[in-house]
């Protein structure tokens, strides 16, 4: 959608016009592999084993998915890892015995980098208002075009960022946060946050730069050739990564047109993991792993839709 300016009441006229015509569905190569109620009662409650993940980012790169996207953030270490579970068991010399054997098993995080390495992966952070010493990992390069995004882009104070031995072995690594409108409403979707003087990707974002297998995003600002600002300094007007230029607002947003939810674009988890799936459903497509499930509380308003899963969000 071309960029509208904001005003109190387009808001509510901007739902309007969405609910009354949605963004048809098309069948494009993006699809939602789902944790839903029944992968959960399946294969049991998040967060699962790093192994079981590590076998879902396995099944997804054998099907021949372009890039495996999660909208979940491997913050903390894996408690079910051998060296870590060890440590709650009872003492004594059985006990002692088992615990030796269990050392020397790989631990659970470095299974999963190994998935990782063999595969399109881009991994979730989230900025967020507190501060904090943590930085997102940039995978990419920057270019500008005109004035410098910095300027434009709201600087975050703080993050929580995947597990550095995840983060490393991942082919990208972009935010997954949105700020609702006043009303609770997600309208529109930054491509670009800012952590300090590091300018980094959405999810979506950096999805379609794995994906195509680019290097480097090109962010275009007032003062780029063919555009004036006429002495002011009115912001970004466009993204491009790979073959997609994407206008945007002047901090970088899009508003988003959202489709209906459709059932050929979301795949439980479970499916994928029984090879439940052809592998044509999945060859060539950008597939974001989030969830669906009501006690995960993953769920957004959209102008669409009063209980939208975010995954939802960045697929659209």
């Amino acid at each position: 959608i071309t960029p509208v300016r904001h005003t109190k009441n387009s808001g509510k006229v901007f739902d309007y016009y969405q609910r009354l015509q949605p963004r048809p569905y098309q069948d494009v190569p993006v699809r939602v592999i789902d944790l839903d109620d029944e992968t959960l009662s399946r294969l049991g409650q998040w967060p699962w084993p790093r192994t079981l993940v590590a076998r879902l980012v396995t099944r997804l790169s054998d099907l021949g998915v372009s890039a495996i996207v999660f909208d979940i953030v491997f913050a903390e270490p894996d408690r079910t890892s051998p060296g870590t579970v060890v440590k709650f068991w009872p003492t004594g010399q059985e006990s002692e015995a088992l615990k030796s054997r269990a050392r020397t098993l790989q631990d659970h995080e470095k299974i999963l980098a190994k998935a990782f390495r063999s595969a399109n992966v881009v991994v979730g952070f989230t900025v967020v208002p507190e501060a904090n010493d943590k930085v997102p990992a940039a995978k990419l390069h920057f270019a500008y075009s005109g004035d410098s995004p910095l300027s434009y882009v709201p600087d975050y104070p703080g993050a929580v960022v995947n597990l550095p031995i995840l983060e490393e072995a991942a082919a990208g690594n972009g935010s997954f946060s949105f700020m609702a409108e006043r009303d609770g409403v997600v309208r529109r979707a930054p491509l670009i946050v800012r952590r300090g003087n590091v300018l980094l990707p959405s999810l979506a974002l950096e999805a379609l730069r794995v994906g195509q297998g680019a290097d480097s995003i090109m962010v275009k600002a007032v003062g780029a050739s063919g555009e004036t600002s006429y002495g002011e300094h009115t912001g970004i007007v466009a993204v491009k990564v790979g073959q997609f230029v994407i206008p945007t607002d002047p901090f970088g947003r899009i508003w988003v047109h959202f489709a209906p939810r459709e059932p050929r674009r979301t795949i439980p988890a479970w499916k994928i993991l029984e090879g439940d799936v052809p592998k044509a459903d999945l060859e060539g497509a950008i597939a974001f792993v989030g969830t669906s499930a009501m006690g995960l509380m993953d769920l957004r308003v959209t102008p669409t839709d009063p209980v939208a899963p975010g995954v939802e969000v960045h697929a659209n």
